[in-house]
C-alpha cells in the first residue's frame, strides 16, 4: 500500500510541486493584496480626516476673519464719515448764513469724497485682511499638523495682525487727502443749479475711479495697499521679516490687484442703483406728455404698457434732477437707513464686500497655499 502511493507520488511529483507553487502563489498574492488594501483604506481615512481638519479649520479661520472685517469696517466708516463732517455745514446751512453758496460747494466736494473713500476703503480693508487672516490660518494649521518648533507665535501673530492699524488711522487720512484732491477736479466744474442725469453721476464716479487709477503722483490706490499696510513697519525678527514680505508679494500679485478692482467698481455699482432709486422715487409727471392714457393702454415716453396700470414707466436715464436738490438725498444714503433693507451705504458696502465670491475665493486659494505640508 506504501510502495502504491509512493509511486502515485512519483508519477505526479512534477502536478504536485505546480499545485503548490501556484496555491502558495495564490496565497501570498491575497496576502499581500489585503495588505495593500488595509493600507490603502488607512491613507484614504487619514486623507479624509485631514480634509474634514483642515476644512473645519478653514471655515473657523472664515468666521473669525468676517467678525473681524466687520469690526473694522465699522470703525472705518466711522473715522471717514467722522473726517468728512457734513453735518455740521448742513446745520450752517440751516441757519441761513452769507456765504450760502460757498457752503454748498463745500459740501458737493464732501459728500462725493465721502462715498469714494467708502468704496475704496472698505474695499482695501476687505482685501488687506482676508490676505493677513488667511495666511496666519494657512501657517497655524501647518503647526496643528507638523510637530516642531512652531511657525507663528502668539506674540508675532499679535505684531502682524495688528499692520492693518495703520491704514484704520494714518493710511485712511492719506486715502481722503488723494480721493478729495481728485474730486474736486471732477465736481468743482458742476454747477449747483444743473439738471443732471443718472448717467451723469455714473460718469463722474467713472472718471474719478479712472483718475486714481492713472495717477502719476501719488499713484493707484489699489496698488499702494503694501504701502498702507507695511511700509510703516519697523522689521527686526527673522521670522516676521518672512511673513511680511510674503504678504507683500500676494499684495502685489496680478490676481489680487485684479480682485480688488473688480470689487471697487462692484461697490461702484451698487451706489449708482441706490442713486437710481432716488431719481425714481422723486420723479413725478409735470405734463400730458409724461402720461397719455388712451382706451386702458399707458404710452409713457413712447413705451406701451398693454391694459396698463396707473403708475407710468420711467426711463431712469432720462429723468433729470437739479444738481443742488440731489446732494441732500444722496448724503442721506451715507448717514441715514435709506438704502435698500433698511441699510445705509458704508454697511450696505460691508455685507456685499463680506459675500463676494471672489474675495472668498482669494482667501480661500491663499490658505491653501500657506496651509500645505
Amino acid at each position: 500500500m506504501f510502495s502504491t502511493i509512493k509511486n502515485f507520488l512519483h508519477r505526479h511529483r512534477r502536478k504536485f510541486l505546480v499545485t503548490g507553487a501556484v496555491l502558495g502563489s495564490i496565497y501570498f498574492l491575497m496576502s499581500y493584496a489585503q495588505k495593500k488594501l488595509r493600507e490603502w483604506q488607512e491613507t484614504e481615512a487619514k486623507k479624509f480626516f485631514e480634509m474634514t481638519r483642515k476644512k473645519q479649520h478653514f471655515e473657523s479661520t472664515e468666521r473669525t476673519c468676517n467678525q473681524t472685517i466687520l469690526s473694522l469696517s465699522k470703525i472705518v466708516s466711522e473715522n471717514i464719515l467722522t473726517s468728512l463732517n457734513t453735518e455740521e455745514i448742513v446745520q450752517k446751512l440751516q441757519d441761513n448764513p452769507g456765504n450760502k453758496l460757498e457752503l454748498w460747494e463745500q459740501i458737493k466736494i464732501m459728500i462725493f469724497t465721502r462715498i469714494c473713500v467708502l468704496v475704496y476703503a472698505l474695499s482695501i480693508l476687505q482685501v488687506t485682511l482676508r490676505i493677513q487672516l488667511n495666511i496666519i490660518g494657512g501657517y497655524l494649521y501647518r503647526d496643528s499638523v507638523l510637530e516642531h518648533e512652531p511657525l507663528i507665535d502668539s506674540n508675532l501673530q499679535s505684531k502682524y495682525l495688528s499692520l492693518c492699524h495703520h491704514f484704520v488711522g494714518a493710511g485712511l487720512e492719506d486715502l481722503v487727502r488723494q480721493i478729495e484732491r481728485v474730486v474736486k477736479r471732477v465736481v468743482d466744474p458742476i454747477s449747483l443749479k444743473k439738471k443732471i442725469t443718472l448717467l451723469e453721476v455714473e460718469q463722474t464716479f467713472w472718471s474719478i475711479q479712472t483718475i486714481l487709477c492713472t495717477d502719476t503722483n501719488e499713484g493707484d490706490p489699489v496698488k499702494k495697499m503694501v504701502h498702507y499696510l507695511v511700509d510703516h513697519t519697523e522689521i527686526n525678527e527673522a521670522k516676521f521679516d518672512t511673513i511680511v514680505k510674503e504678504t507683500m508679494d500676494v499684495l502685489e500679485s496680478d490676481e489680487v490687484t485684479s480682485v480688488t478692482m473688480s470689487t471697487i467698481s462692484r461697490s461702484f455699482s451698487s451706489v449708482i442703483d441706490e442713486i437710481a432709486n432716488l431719481f425714481v422715487s422723486k420723479w413725478v409727471p409735470t405734463s400730458k406728455n409724461h402720461l397719455e392714457v388712451d382706451e386702458g393702454h399707458v404710452v409713457t415716453n413712447g413705451a406701451l404698457k398693454l391694459g396698463g396700470p396707473a403708475d407710468p414707466f420711467i426711463n431712469v436715464n432720462k429723468v433729470e434732477m437739479h444738481f443742488v436738490k440731489l446732494l441732500p438725498i444722496v448724503n442721506e444714503l451715507i448717514t441715514k437707513n435709506t438704502c435698500k433693507g433698511n441699510t445705509n451705504i458704508p454697511d450696505l458696502l460691508t455685507q456685499q464686500l463680506t459675500l463676494n465670491d471672489k474675495l472668498k475665493l482669494l482667501g480661500a486659494n491663499i490658505y491653501e497655499v500657506f496651509s500645505n505640508t
